[in-house]
């Protein structure tokens, strides 16, 4: 019987009611289908058992009406065709050997049990306590052995031996012949190359035929085989996990970075008002280290005083949560008091971090000093902003795509040897859309930075405003309206970045209308001239204005609407007017907003006229696809950073590929020449753009096309905002690949061009 498909009766002997609880929830997240009796003592559950048919027996050790022992074995003697689990809260070898001897087809510790544990215990003891009964039946050992072996060894996708005490090697599976890369039958016979320790979880590094290592967790566990003492090893390999855990180590690293690059005192507290993270300027600001505040309440580390009343606030964090509570951002000015007695005006600024449960909501906290005076220059003062937040955010960006391609490809890779629908699956699933999601935010960033060139397009603005407002639309009970000049201009745009302003305006302003409204889009030629938009210069533009019927933006919001993670939205990451304003300034544009309480908000964009006469068409975006194609040949890999060498590696080689290194534009010219003259050429060369202090790919490509004018390169770089990535055909490139990139991104590419 397949017990994950049909329900099945359980006996529980557990007479402590916390494990109790806690075994039921192990088996309410197993899937499983099963009816649950649960009893204290041992006498009950032997009236059950005469009682109900029972199919399996989770028997805990010991309980207080029999010792251990004793308890087991009346148990076992009274079954007929149950299957016994033995549950114990003790290490005892002596009693588990017993056990394991008679009736009990498993025995588990309850502090190492999971629900996937739990199940697998119950899937396997069912499972042979089927084929030990089909074996008795057939009366055969044989049939009944390589049904049990067929079943759960064979089958084990980790690497299985069992060894004697000696570590003689008697059995294997398949799975342990390809680790250890030989022929199962080989090996029989043959003595255990590794060092062994009994019931400790150990990692060992195994060294494969191309040289290169694998990383691989051995546990090994007593059991008796053929009637004889034996060891059963199991090698599980952990080299991509491990590398994909030390990625995720270094982006957090990148992110305290971060954080301690801004100038200004940020804070992250939990909804308990206790500390979790502060900046160095917020330590310095407290003459602490973060491991004396850390865990400790917001209002015994910060003493605040009213600005105006000028009294202390006893409760910091529950007058920040009631500013914040109808809004997702809103500004405090308040007094601050420094270790040193001295008062500083400053304003708070709090953010709320949401989360699907309201417990492990945060509060994000920025105090940045209150100026004394305002310039007055608010439009150069934005512009002038931005661009410094814009060269900050490129040189971050470009840091945490390599960081997210270790990450996302190492995932992708782990993905293609597990079953869809597993548990360990669907986590990587999570982990995979949580680095898709930091993805799409380096890459607002470094359009932020206007790192790059722009690939310039005559288009007709209307056509590309009517594509994208149909496209974020579908489905909205907000309707579009778009009119425009007859005679309307064309401009030199890049498509794609354009096409995320219009997007961020029209998410805006469809959010602005919760109950529903219209959205009127007017496209009119405009002769500018001096001072009628501040910092545009004169000419003929053509003026973009997206009007909502909306909420409205407050005044006091108005002057940082394109301020960088500045938002009023739940949920919103306060980059997207950012990121359009910073496109549309990059194409020698204004962006410019007025707002009204309860009527609504104007965007309008300002872009150049075009001196052409034929627009092109908006670029319409390919579908993306899953399939995994799978090629031959050698490639050079050419990257600066190891971790990113050997991601870009594993792939490849996953793919089929042999793949050779370089660190440097020097290195890949002298490997390419070398091949070549060898006979062994290189099917294709992937060069990474930046080499801080040495070559890199775009001039290695160059150098290289001169020497043979039928290379394939392949140009791979964070910078994904950079004219070699938006126009590579001009620099000599075949393919582009953006880090980050999955394995399926670097298979389409290839695939294309080979």
């Amino acid at each position: 019987m397949n017990m994950a498909k049909e329900e099945m009766k359980i006996l529980l002997f557990e007479e402590d009611c916390t494990d109790a609880e806690t075994t039921c929830k192990y088996l309410e997240l197993s899937n499983l289908k099963y009816e649950l009796i649960r009893v204290t003592r041992l006498a009950d559950g032997l009236l059950s058992m005469k009682e109900h048919t029972i199919d399996l027996i989770l028997l805990d050790l010991p309980l207080l009406d029999n010792p251990e022992i004793t308890t087991l074995k009346v148990v076992t003697d009274a079954v007929r065709d149950e299957v016994i689990i033995v549950l114990t809260d003790t290490d005892d070898r002596q009693l588990s050997e017993e056990a394991l001897q008679g009736a009990v087809q498993d025995y588990l510790s309850k502090d190492r049990l999971t629900e996937d544990v739990l199940r697998r215990s119950i899937l396997n003891a069912m499972e042979r306590a089927r084929l030990l009964k089909r074996g008795e039946a057939h009366t055969s050992e044989a049939q009944h052995h390589t049904a049990f072996r067929c079943q759960i060894f064979d089958a084990n996708p980790d690497a299985m031996l069992i060894l004697t005490n000696k570590y003689e090697i008697k059995c294997l599976n398949a799975a342990a012949g390809e680790l250890l890369e030989a022929e199962s039958d080989a090996l029989v016979g043959e003595t255990f190359p590794f060092e062994v320790e009994r019931e400790k979880r150990i990692k060992l590094e195994i060294p494969c035929a191309d040289n290169s290592t694998r990383l691989v967790e051995l546990n090994a566990i007593d059991l008796v085989w053929k009637g004889e003492g034996a060891l059963l090893v199991i090698l599980r390999d952990v080299t991509l996990r491990d590398n994909s855990e030390l990625a995720l180590q270094r982006e957090e690293k990148c992110l305290s970075s971060v954080l301690d690059s801004i100038p200004d005192a940020v804070i992250v507290v939990n909804s308990e008002s206790k500390i979790e993270r502060m900046n160095q300027v917020a330590l310095a600001m407290l003459d602490s280290r973060l491991t004396e505040v850390h865990g400790r309440a917001l209002g015994d580390v910060l003493k605040f005083k009213h600005a105006d009343a000028g009294a202390l606030i006893t409760d910091p964090i529950r007058l920040l949560q009631a500013e914040v509570s109808a809004d997702v951002e809103s500004e405090l000015d308040v007094s601050l008091i420094l270790p040193n007695g001295s008062e500083v005006s400053v304003s708070v600024e709090i953010s709320r971090i949401s989360d699907d449960e309201p417990e492990h909501e945060r509060y994000l906290l920025v105090l940045r000093e209150v100026p004394h005076h305002e310039t007055g220059e608010e439009t150069l003062f934005q512009s002038e902003k931005l661009h410094s937040m814009g060269l900050l955010a490129g040189g971050i960006a470009h840091d945490f795509n390599n960081i997210l391609t270790a990450i996302l490809g190492n995932i992708s890779m782990v993905q293609m040897g597990m079953d869809e629908g597993s548990a360990d699956s669907i986590k990587l699933l999570a982990a995979e859309k949580a680095a898709l999601q930091a993805t799409s935010l380096t890459q607002q960033l470094l359009t932020l930075s206007r790192q790059g060139g722009l690939s310039l397009e005559t288009t007709a603005l209307d056509q590309l405003v009517e594509e994208s407002a149909g496209f974020i639309l579908h489905g909205s009970n907000v309707s579009c309206e778009v009119t425009k000049d007859p005679n309307l201009w064309a401009v030199d745009v890049d498509q794609g970045q354009i096409s995320q302003v219009v997007n961020n305006l029209m998410i805006n302003a469809d959010q602005s209308m919760p109950e529903g409204g219209k959205i009127r889009v007017e496209l009119a030629c405009e002769c500018i001239n001096n001072g009628k938009v501040p910092l545009l210069p004169p000419g003929d533009y053509v003026c973009m204005a997206v009007q909502d019927q909306g909420i409205g933006i407050k005044p006091e919001n108005l002057k940082r609407i394109f301020d960088p993670y500045f938002t009023t939205k739940d949920g919103g990451n306060g980059l997207g007017l950012a990121t359009s304003y910073s496109i549309v300034t990059n194409h020698h544009g204004m962006m410019t907003v007025e707002s009204v309480l309860s009527e609504g908000s104007i965007f309008k964009v300002y872009l150049p006229k075009s001196a052409a006469a034929t627009p092109a068409q908006p670029v319409k975006k390919e579908l993306e696809t899953n399939t995994i194609h799978v090629g031959q040949g050698r490639i050079l890999v050419m990257d600066d950073m190891e971790a990113m060498m050997m991601v870009a590696g594993e792939i490849l080689k996953v793919l089929g590929y042999e793949v050779e290194y370089a660190t440097d534009g020097v290195e890949a010219i002298e490997a390419y020449k070398k091949a070549s003259e060898a006979g062994h050429p290189f099917a294709a060369v992937v060069f990474d753009l930046t080499v801080p202090g040495g070559m890199g790919g775009e001039e290695a490509c160059r150098i290289l096309l001169e020497y043979d004018p039928d290379l394939i390169a392949v140009a791979s770089s964070g910078y994904s905002n950079s004219s070699v990535m938006s126009e590579h055909e001009k620099a000599g490139f075949k393919a582009v690949v953006p880090k980050p990139y999955r394995i399926k991104d670097m298979s389409a590419a290839l695939q294309r061009i080979l």
